[in-house]
């Protein structure tokens, strides 16, 4: 197998979003200019304007945010891939040296970072390691997880039938099939809390999906809940044994 030609690919989804969109390229221009970094912007809506030569741009095929993450993956050629959504940022004190060494050291599948969201002191907390697994909530901040596209392409990315939480479900298959995770609480980037998920009117179809993603993977959170049990049975069991024999 070719090695990857990038080992970063940023892919950016927008619509009809001017300055949301013009937002996340100044914050990825450096980065840009970095040698093996990509960016790769799919668009819907109105045609954008004032286009680096820098960033690859596709109108979207498809429809809904997950299809044109899939688009963008299909031309991708980093060997991990970023989605930072149109409106989000790569936070200012990140820089392209330090992510490059932490990636090509680590082991993991996964990369998952901490959020900044706007007008927020400091950034948002990750789940403590208590609350990690089994995944009952989107804890991992997808705007500030990096994933192998190895990985992506062999579980066939985003699944089209979700329209908000297709992140959930995408690390549900991920890490209920094995998939290691290097979590760091440093903010990688900026979140525009305007943002479809934040609204008040998502709030009714973000419930349902969540929903349906836990019924759809309720096996494996009883696979892991039991796994958790019979470890605490286990360690019970040898150590009575240690005492007394």
């Amino acid at each position: 197998m070719n090695a990857p030609a990038h080992w970063l690919s940023i892919i950016t989804v927008t619509k009809d979003d001017p300055v949301g969109w013009a937002r996340t390229l100044a914050s990825a221009t450096t980065w840009r200019a970095y040698d093996g970094v990509e960016q790769i912007v799919v668009h819907a809506g109105r045609e954008p304007t004032a286009v680096p030569d820098s960033v690859q741009c596709l109108r979207q095929e498809g429809h809904g945010i997950a299809a044109a993450f899939n688009e963008g993956l299909k031309v991708a050629q980093g060997e991990w891939v970023w989605f930072l959504n149109g409106g989000d940022a790569i936070h200012e004190e990140l820089g392209p040296d330090w992510l490059r060494l932490l990636l090509s050291r680590t082991q993991a599948d996964l990369v998952v970072g901490c959020v900044h969201g706007d007008g927020d002191a400091e950034a948002r907390a990750l789940s403590p390691l208590r609350e990690q697994w089994p995944l009952l909530h989107s804890w991992p901040p997808h705007p500030a997880t990096l994933v192998r596209r190895g990985l992506l392409l062999r579980f066939g990315g985003f699944d089209p039938h979700y329209r908000i939480c297709m992140d959930f479900d995408l690390w549900q298959r991920l890490l209920g099939a094995g998939a290691r995770a290097d979590v760091i609480s440093i903010p990688l980037a900026r979140f525009d809390l305007k943002g479809v998920s934040n609204r008040p009117d998502s709030a009714g179809m973000v419930f349902r999906e969540n929903g349906a993603v836990l019924w759809r993977y309720q096996g494996a959170v009883w696979l892991a809940l039991w796994r958790s049990v019979r470890g605490l049975i286990t360690g019970w069991l040898r150590a009575v044994h240690h005492r007394f024999f």
